[in-house]
């Protein structure tokens, strides 16, 4: 492969395969639920030529469709996520503070209620934390899906609608 795949599942990336004779499969590669990444190839540049093709990339040791991939799970946007998460925490802790009373029994049989204002720059940090928490239904984790530069591969080219057997396929435009 002349280009590695690094994709997510449900995306496709295009990727390109040079042949032994020095042509050049350009395709689109995507993530199977099967765990492995599927290769499409629909050109071929050969001398300077632009060909159309349908061909498959199969995994080199096996002769099977799709090759293994890396899976994995990162976190892009994990510092930023933490600092939300902390102020976050801290506009809880707030919260929880202006809601906390504290019941005293008096002498002779009844109760108090105390309640607690915290001070004004409880209330600043509360908005302020509010203002970057991170919300609920976001995922900090991104499955990443990976197959490495130079991997070998063996192309598997299908019949075209269009060619007739023993016939060379017609050089389309350059694109």
């Amino acid at each position: 492969m002349l280009t590695g795949a690094y994709l997510i599942p449900g995306k496709s990336v295009p990727v390109a395969v040079e042949l032994e004779d020095k042509t050049v499969l350009v395709g689109t590669a995507r993530f199977d639920p099967t765990g492995r990444v599927w290769i499409d190839f629909s050109t071929a540049v050969k001398r300077g030529q632009v060909y159309t093709v349908s061909a498959v990339a199969l995994e080199a040791t096996e002769w099977t469709q799709g090759l293994p991939a890396k899976v994995g799970d990162e976190a892009p946007t994990l510092v930023a996520d933490l600092v939300r998460g902390a102020l976050g925490g801290i506009s809880d802790f707030v919260k929880a503070s202006l809601e906390a009373t504290n019941v005293v029994t008096l002498p002779g049989g009844g109760q108090a209620v105390e309640k607690k204002v915290p001070g004004l720059e409880m209330f600043l940090l509360a908005r302020a934390a509010d203002l970057v928490a991170l919300p609920k239904e976001s995922t900090a984790v991104l499955r990443t899906v990976k197959v490495e530069r130079d991997t070998p591969v063996l192309v598997f080219f299908l019949p075209g609608p269009q060619q007739n057997p023993g016939e060379t396929p017609a050089p389309t435009s350059g694109r």
